[in-house]
C-alpha cells in the first residue's frame, strides 16, 4: 500500500458537482439507493447493495452501478459527506490510498472519515451525544473502474453516555431529497 495522501477534487469537479447537487442527478441517485437500501432492509436480497450490521458497526455497501459514472459514485460520496457534516460532525480526514494488485491491477480508495462533534459538551461537563458514532466513506476503484461504495458507522465500545442513532436513522438523512 502506497502511502496515503489528501484527497483533493479538481475545480472542474466542483463546477460539475454543483450542477448535479442542484439538477436532477441529486435526485435520481437518492431515490436509486432509496429503492435498493428499502428492498435491502425488508429481506429481499439484491446483487446491488449489502446491510451488515453488528453490536459495534453497521455498513451499507452499493456495489458498482453499469449506468453511473466514477463521478456519479464521487457526487454521491460528496454529497452524503456534505449532509452528515451538517449533522453535528466534523471532517476528520478525506484520503486516497492505491496499491498495486498481483497482475498489475491498481486498486484504490478515496475516503472520507468524520468524527462526531463532542468537544463542547465535553468540556462544560454536558451528557456527549455521539450520534451515529464514527463514520466513514470509502469509494473503491478496481483500475479505473468503480468496484463499491461502503458506508460505515463505528460505534464506541463505551456504553455509558448516550447509545448511537442505527443505521436506519442516518440513511433517512442521507436519503432526504
Amino acid at each position: 500500500m502506497e502511502n496515503p495522501r489528501q484527497l483533493l477534487r479538481e475545480a472542474e469537479f466542483g463546477k460539475d458537482y454543483q450542477d448535479w447537487k442542484n439538477g436532477m442527478g441529486k435526485h435520481v441517485a437518492l431515490r436509486k439507493v432509496r429503492e435498493l437500501y428499502e428492498s435491502a432492509m425488508l429481506g429481499y436480497p439484491t446483487r446491488d447493495c449489502d446491510i451488515i450490521q453488528s453490536p459495534t458497526y453497521a455498513m451499507f455497501i452499493l456495489h458498482v452501478q453499469d449506468d453511473w459514472s466514477p463521478d456519479f459514485h464521487r457526487f454521491l460520496m460528496d454529497y452524503w459527506r456534505e449532509r452528515i457534516l451538517q449533522n453535528g460532525y466534523y471532517a476528520y480526514m478525506s484520503d486516497l490510498r492505491s496499491e498495486l494488485l498481483d497482475g498489475g491491477l491498481r486498486k484504490t480508495i478515496e475516503r472520507h472519515y468524520l468524527k462526531p462533534d463532542v468537544f463542547e459538551a465535553m468540556r462544560n461537563g454536558d451528557p456527549v451525544d455521539r450520534r451515529f458514532g464514527n463514520l466513514t466513506l470509502e469509494l473503491t476503484f478496481q483500475g479505473n473502474d468503480v468496484d463499491y461504495f461502503k458506508l460505515t458507522m463505528g460505534f464506541y465500545h463505551e456504553r455509558s453516555k448516550k447509545r448511537e442513532l442505527g443505521l436506519e436513522k442516518l440513511m433517512e438523512i442521507l436519503l432526504k431529497v
